[in-house]
């Protein structure tokens, strides 16, 4: 892994927004358990307390980006509504100079 490239995040995230999304990608990179055919129970149970942890804190992690893609979401429902309302009022008085310049 030394050997990949490093990518430069600068797509408008706040620096708490990348060192998460950094801190996502790390913990899916992590190395993943490979039980052993001659694992004791005590080894197989630790390794399924640790792949708990990991899926808590991965499931935090999703939930935080879920809760930041629904605010984006919103944002963008209601720019795209604030322009609807624009165009049609913009609309509204292009015929009003319409009818101001017949009569």
């Amino acid at each position: 892994m030394e050997n990949e490239p490093q990518m430069n995040w600068n797509v408008g995230l706040a620096d708490e927004e990348r060192k998460d999304l950094e801190h996502l990608i790390d913990a899916f990179k992590e190395d993943r358990f490979s039980p052993s055919p001659h694992a004791t129970p005590e080894e197989l149970q630790q390794q399924v307390a640790a792949m708990k942890a990991k899926m808590i804190r991965m499931s935090a992690m999703l939930l935080d980006l879920d809760k930041k893609m629904r605010s984006l979401y919103e944002v963008f429902r209601l720019f795209h509504r604030k322009t609807e309302v624009m165009n049609q009022r913009i609309s509204d008085v292009a015929k009003l100079v319409k009818i101001g310049k017949k009569q």
